[in-house]
Formats: structure tokens, C-alpha cells, sequence
């Protein structure tokens, strides 16, 4: 949810272009609007809780990219795999408090 929140934050404009392309290309959206979900991708890889998701929630999600390419036409079908995906991503958020607030972890000094 946390992740979900900064990019629409930080990557508004990007996603509401790529929505509307998604649904006014319902047969064809992973080709028509490949260069927008770049666009929301790059755009969202540039805070540490979205790259921290991209790695640790890599294999859920590219399951789901998979389902999506699979059944462009039955997108219901990839449900599972968005849950997955989703409870990944939140258990990252819920343990990364620095990464989630946009601070820098710090070094803790050795005594």
C-alpha cells in the first residue's frame, strides 16, 4: 500500500496516462501502451521503497507480468498473482520504517 502511495504521489501523471491507455485498449494494452508502463517504471524506480520492492518482490511480480501477457483478454485470471504480489510489497513496507519514510538508513556507530 506504502509503495503503492508513493508512486501515485510521485508518479501521478504517468499513471493516470497509462490507465486510460489501459482501458481504452482492452485486447491490446501490453502493446499499445508498453511505453507509458516504462514511463510509471522509471519514473517510481527512483525511490529506495520501490527499488526495495522491485528486488525482494521480484519473482511475484513478474509471475503476474506473465499471467497478464498470457491472458491479455481475461486479466481476472491474474488475481492470484496480484495478491501475491501485493502481500509482498506490504510485508517490505511494514519492515522497512527508514525506507518508507524517505529517510536513509544510517550507520550505527561500534563502540
Amino acid at each position: 500500500r506504502e509503495a503503492l502511495a508513493v508512486t501515485a504521489q510521485l508518479c501521478g501523471p504517468e499513471l493516470e496516462r497509462y490507465g486510460r491507455c489501459v482501458a481504452a485498449s482492452p485486447g491490446s494494452w501490453h502493446r499499445d501502451c508498453h511505453q507509458l508502463s516504462l514511463s510509471v517504471t522509471e519514473c517510481a524506480s527512483n525511490h529506495p521503497l520501490v527499488r526495495r520492492i522491485r528486488r525482494d518482490c521480484s519473482e511475484p511480480f513478474g509471475a503476474f507480468e506473465r499471467c497478464l501477457r498470457e491472458q491479455p483478454r481475461d486479466t481476472a485470471q491474474c488475481q492470484p498473482h496480484v495478491s501475491r504480489f501485493l502481500q509482498c510489497a506490504q510485508n517490505v513496507t511494514q519492515l522497512s520504517p527508514n525506507v518508507t519514510s524517505g529517510a536513509t538508513p544510517s550507520a550505527t556507530p561500534e563502540r
